[in-house]
């Protein structure tokens, strides 16, 4: 096997459940040599949580924590004793990352901080997972990925019905986006050491990146300019008909056809009935006003066939309609089959099982699972043999240096004087819509010049989304653009004309990085193959993100963002009870997979780095997504059983109470979560001790998920007595994971996301003023540069000009001739 592109990077895990362990899968997955600090008697809290085969619980039989934690080491110490945490120091004075999601509390109270960190090695990347971040009013609040999520405005604005508990997707969202995050701007941090000056502390609040890069993206802009701000309808596109998941024969299918197009193909597939003739029914807005009717006769239709037919024939006639799939519908179709997404691995307890493989593909190195996650402290011995050894050798060093290279670490300071990670790269960006100015975002905002490539010729559709600064309708206005596309710049390419291609492949010789969201096929026909890339910049890194791959038989399929995940198994999880599955009603894929993407992009960097050899990535969107299903899939694949909705309930009944409960005021929610038995019993006191609660019904864990839906009705009489405000300091007091559920106009006053600087004001280089989403992951020592999105062709003259040494004659030729346009 070849090796892996993290090979070399040594990675400390302190974690447990979801984020961390996730977060340092991506890491060992990709060929860094991940050791896992497990600690406690039980070690990780995933090895309890199942699911188990025949639902028997054992330590190292847990799905969950099969699917987290491959191709790692485990090493147990006593983290409680000074002999453990210093066993632990020996551990992080060789390291280069540090990955960990326990509290700020819980750092300061066992001396393992980042102040106490930093001194024992310069060179150290300490990657911090948590809720709500290591700085804020919320930091110290406990927190789980349901009360962090509900926090973002997302469910509030997204999903559910009105007048309903709003609802998460029935996975851990928040800390798969969280782990993501923390993967890219992580990896970012260590690869830019020499850049910046050494290591430093990335702090991840997974509530703040939701909130920013999905939330704030396509909300905050508006609601800052005209206090204008839209909730949850329980249709997937409220404006526009058919946009939504329907029932069908068998199941369920996201039905979607907006353009004209794909109207006209839905007709044909259906027959072409005489109503669906109308003239007014081409406009899907003028669908939209008549959605009763248009619902009325697709559901008429859907019902009398199978979604699989539903989506074959819809597909085939130009209409991006896809099937809801189950989780083992995704599972074992042919398509991931042929792209082998599933693996198997052997394991000395659990034995041979299935799980989930590498979320994106790499040319030279693949990477993925090859060895099945390891027994609690597998490799104390050996970990903690090799860590004396290299203390030993090196402790008179590192005794009289630290100090001194402590005093000398300041941070960088903001603005254009200080470097970034990832300054001097340079990326052509071909990106379009969401994913792909995202990934180019994610890369900007750490130090990269990203030159994203469009055109007047062909307006990207996300400029002509409304609201527009000022009112005004104009391509360069779009609020909602300028904060998605942030971090990027932009250079204005006709790429119908034979001249502007070639200037694009002048620019691509220039560039380290080429990003692409076309389907498979479409660069080629550019002339942008990955083999003529190569010819221009031998070393060249192509990302290519179509939405389910370069090949296999599902790689044409027409997908919107917000139904892409239709195609992975989640949106069969979403929904508030079996068979009453809801959309998610705008694209919670394209910055996941954006941000996943810039990922995938640096650990190709890092491969180059070190061999000085470029590749191609094959990310499919559908695969990258579906990580976030392993949960729902281990069980799948140890017990044949298939997830459906769960409202709003622990993923893998780890937890009860575990929901969202109704507060005074309009449409007012809180977040509780009792994962612990001490949260229980302080919940119980925060609500005066009912006499209800000491029911046997409600005696422990297994009683009270027996009887959730009576435990939940009674907790939300209490609650909607109280503000939501009020109701969670009472119950974070008393020890509780608790936060109020906020809506998008709740997230520019917040004190938590004020404090962070998550959203901020700038100023458009055309002269108008909005507000955008801030860096929403924080680092210790450089400060990102955060600009609004670009005006078509804002660096034009920077690029063709200063770059590539056109002559001014040539310039303006170029521009007359719409070639540079």
């Amino acid at each position: 096997m070849s090796a892996g592109a993290l090979e070399g990077i040594k990675v400390i895990e302190l974690g447990e459940s979801v984020s961390a362990p996730y977060c340092a899968k991506l890491f060992s997955d990709f060929g860094a040599d991940v050791i896992k600090v497990e600690f406690g008697d039980a070690g990780d809290s995933s090895r309890t949580w199942g699911p188990f085969p025949g639902d028997v619980p054992h330590s190292e039989k847990s799905g969950l924590f099969h699917f987290l934690n491959t191709n790692k080491r485990s090493v147990q110490l006593d983290l409680e004793t000074s002999q453990g945490r210093d066993a632990f120091r020996d551990l992080i004075r060789s390291a280069d990352v540090l990955i960990e999601n326990m509290t700020p509390a819980w750092k300061r109270e066992h001396e393992l901080d980042w102040e106490r960190l930093e001194p024992l090695n310069p060179k150290l990347v300490m990657i911090s997972i948590t809720a709500f971040g290591q700085t804020g009013p919320y930091a110290d609040w406990k927190g789980y990925d349901l009360n962090a999520y509900h926090l973002t405005g997302a469910s509030d604005r997204y999903c559910g019905r009105p007048g309903e508990m709003p609802l998460e997707h029935g996975t851990f969202a928040a800390d798969f986006f969280g782990a993501v995050s923390a993967a890219a701007w992580g990896l970012a941090a260590t690869l830019g050491r020499e850049n910046v000056g050494g290591g430093q502390q990335v702090d991840v609040s997974c509530a703040e990146a939701i909130a920013a890069a999905f939330v704030g993206g396509q909300n905050i802009g508006g609601f800052a300019q005209d206090g204008a701000f839209d909730k949850r309808t329980g249709i997937g596109m409220p404006l526009a008909a058919p946009a939504s998941i329907v029932p069908c024969k068998d199941g369920h299918v996201w039905m979607l056809a907006l353009e004209s197009g794909q109207w006209n193909g839905l007709r044909e597939v259906m027959g072409d009935p005489e109503w669906m003739q109308l003239e007014m029914f081409q406009d899907m807005f003028t669908r939209g006003e008549n959605a009763d009717l248009i619902y009325s006769m697709v559901n008429e239709w859907c019902a009398e066939h199978g979604k699989m037919e539903i989506m074959d024939r819809c597909q085939a006639a130009g209409c991006p309609i896809t099937a809801v799939f189950t989780v083992a519908e995704a599972a074992e179709h042919p398509h991931l089959k042929e792209r082998g997404y599933i693996v198997e691995l052997e394991h000395d307890q659990l034995g041979r099982f299935r799980t989930l493989g590498a979320p994106f593909k790499l040319s030279k190195t693949p990477g993925g699972p090859s060895r099945a996650a390891p027994t609690l402290g597998q490799h104390t011995r050996e970990v903690r043999e090799a860590a004396s050894s290299s203390t030993s050798s090196s402790s008179s060093a590192s005794s009289s240096s630290s100090a001194s290279i402590s005093a000398s670490r300041s941070p960088i300071p903001a603005g254009p004087g200080g470097k970034l990670p990832l300054d001097g790269l340079k990326v052509a960006n071909f990106g379009w819509v969401w994913a792909g100015p995202v990934t180019g975002q994610t890369l900007g905002f750490l130090g990269a010049d990203v030159y994203k490539i469009e055109s007047y010729a062909r307006v990207d559709m996300t400029r002509t989304l409304p609201p527009f600064a000022g009112g005004e309708r104009d391509p360069n206005r779009s609020l909602s653009n300028n904060a998605c596309w942030a971090g990027n710049g932009s250079v204005s390419l006709n790429l119908k004309q034979d001249e502007a291609r070639e200037l694009a492949l002048d620019l691509i010789a220039q560039c380290d990085v080429v990003v692409e969201n076309f389907g498979p096929g479409v660069m080629d026909r550019l002339g942008f193959s990955y083999e003529e890339l190569k010819r221009v910049k031998e070393d060249v890194i192509l990302f290519s993100m179509p939405a389910a791959g370069l090949y296999g038989p599902l790689k044409d399929v027409r997908t919107y963002g917000l139904s892409l995940t239709s195609t992975t198994g989640l949106d069969s999880l979403v929904g508030y009870a079996e068979g009453d599955i809801l959309p998610v009603e705008n694209a919670f894929s394209d910055p996941y997979n954006g941000i996943f993407g810039a990922f995938a992009i640096l650990t190709a960097l890092a491969h180059r780095n070190r061999t000085g050899q470029g590749q191609q990535i094959d990310f499919s969107q559908q695969e990258a997504v579906m990580q976030m299903v392993g949960p729902a899939f281990a069980d799948y694949a140890l017990n044949k059983r298939v997830a459906g909705p769960l409202g709003n309930r622990h993923p893998l009944a780890m937890a009860a109470p575990h929901g969202v409960f109704p507060c005074s005021g309009e449409d007012r929610w809180v977040s509780i979560v009792a994962q612990e038995e001490s949260e229980w019993t302080g919940l119980v006191a925060a609500m005066g001790a009912p006499e209800w609660a000491s029911a046997p019904e409600f005696s422990g864990l297994a009683q009270r998920l027996k009887n959730i839906d009576a435990l939940h009705e009674k907790i939300g009489h209490w609650t909607q007595k109280f503000d939501a405000r009020e109701v969670t300091e009472k119950l974070q007091a008393a020890g509780v994971a608790a936060a109020p559920v906020l809506g998008v106009a709740d997230l520019l006053d917040d004190p938590h996301y004020t404090a962070r600087k998550t959203f901020i004001e700038v100023d458009h280089p055309l002269g108008y003023r909005e507000t955008i989403y801030n860096a929403y992951v924080k680092m210790s020592r450089s400060v990102p540069r955060v600009t609004p999105g670009p005006w078509i062709g804002q660096d034009n003259d920077r690029v063709f000009l200063d770059l590539l040494g056109l002559d001014e004659a040539r310039y303006q030729a170029l521009k007359e001739a719409q070639v540079i346009y």
